[in-house]
């Protein structure tokens, strides 16, 4: 028997023999409402954010398997309506994952970086109808997501574990925005046609950073690194704190480093068990130093530091209503010269802003499906004034645990 057929029969006996696990998964989660801003993309950022009056915030489609405890694996699509109220669609995530001996795990493709509190986590599962303005500040509009590997190691103690995670890699570029670039481009030309207001409008947007910052973002190889401790004071009293840094280059074509920390206390009434009322509270800081380099002038060169921060509370007060509450701050910074050949015009600016958000949400559960319905309040507090925005957010979900 030669080699090759003897790996591949020894292969398909093991597989055989192994437990194989596949299921699908479905999330949908749609929004609907207003805001007091001149347009959605004002109090938006993420691309899953509320951007229109009725909007398709995602249909996830998602396919998982497992071997046994050794293998497993994740893929799934999201449909949404974008900035142009038009349908996409993108792979969020495609990776296989192999447990190892010694507590390790090893996981490669496309993937959702472990950063923080809230970027590895897909829509389905936010505590509010749009992200946290860190998230798609710091990390990007739809996240930091890897092309790559990763590795995971979690060590447990009697009441406590550590889990330390690497990943290096390619960031997922914002294609989006590069597909439809032209477009949007001819249609600003033919409001800029019509508008002269709108067109004084998109320069003001400029001068604040709304565009700059985008260079800001890790755009090729990166490396990303988390360290998470936890610590069950009792069963019901739970810590957790997690250490954040990523380290790449920037739109710039020079470096972005950012660093990040973020504590949760999670109490919970039937301990470990399953159900009861819960209430946790938490915070998150990010801080960043970006490289940046003016566009027409090389000579102009520089690095710019920004700071944003999260505060939140959740209370799971029945079986099925929780309230969230959350408090949200981003540092408004520029970077490179002030006046450029007559001008102001900046390399790097990111506009201050704060947002207070409160939701109420409303879980119904039968079997392997979740729905829900979410009421939610945001007020944004921008240097041009307040804008007050409304949700009703409605969730369906079905399927198991997904890979992750």
């Amino acid at each position: 028997m030669k080699p090759t057929l003897f790996y591949s029969f020894a292969l398909a006996s093991s597989l055989t023999a192994a437990e194989i696990d596949i299921y699908p998964t479905l999330h949908f989660n749609g929004v609907v409402g207003d805001t007091t801003a001149d347009s959605f993309e004002e109090v938006g950022g993420h691309a899953h954010d509320p951007n229109d009056e009725i909007a398709l915030q995602g249909l996830d489609i998602g396919l998982n398997a497992r071997v046994d405890e050794w293998f497993s694996a994740f893929a799934n699509i999201t449909v949404f309506t974008d900035s142009d109220h038009k349908l996409d669609w993108e792979w969020e995530e495609a990776f296989a994952k192999f447990n190892t001996p010694g507590g390790f795990e090893i996981r490669g493709g496309l993937f959702l970086n472990r950063f923080g509190l809230q970027n590895n986590i897909h829509l389905h599962n936010w505590n509010f109808a749009n992200a946290n303005l860190s998230t798609s500040q710091f990390l990007g509009d739809e996240g930091l997501a890897t092309e790559g590997f990763e590795i995971n190691w979690q060590r447990d103690f009697d009441q406590s574990f550590i889990i330390l995670t690497a990943s290096y890699g390619k960031a997922r570029e914002h294609a989006h925005e590069d597909e439809h670039g032209e477009e949007e481009e001819d249609h600003h030309e033919d409001e800029d046609d019509h508008d002269e207001e709108e067109e004084d409008h998109d320069k003001d947007e400029d001068e604040h950073g709304h565009e700059s910052a985008e260079d800001a973002l890790f755009n090729h190889e990166l490396i990303t690194a988390r360290a998470l401790f936890g610590y069950n004071q009792t069963d019901f009293h739970q810590h957790r704190l997690g250490l954040n840094g990523a380290w790449g280059d920037n739109g710039y074509g020079r470096n972005t480093r950012l660093h990040s920390v973020d504590y949760t206390y999670t109490w919970r009434e039937n301990g470990l068990d399953a159900g009861g009322r819960a209430f946790s509270i938490g915070a998150e800081y990010f801080h960043r130093d970006v490289q940046w380099a003016h566009p027409d002038d090389s000579n102009f060169q520089g690095s710019t530091s920004q700071n944003g921060y999260m505060a939140f509370v959740n209370y799971r007060f029945t079986e099925n209503w929780i309230a969230d509450l959350r408090y949200e701050h981003l540092q408004g910074v520029s970077g490179g010269p002030e006046d450029h050949e007559g001008e102001i015009e900046y390399a790097f600016a990111s506009g201050e802003r704060d947002r207070l958000s409160l939701a109420l949400t409303r879980e119904f559960l039968y079997k392997d499906t979740r729905s829900m319905v979410r009421l939610q309040y945001s007020h944004d507090e921008t240097e041009e004034g307040g804008d007050d925005s409304i949700w009703l957010q409605f969730g369906f979900n079905f399927g198991r645990d997904e890979v992750r």
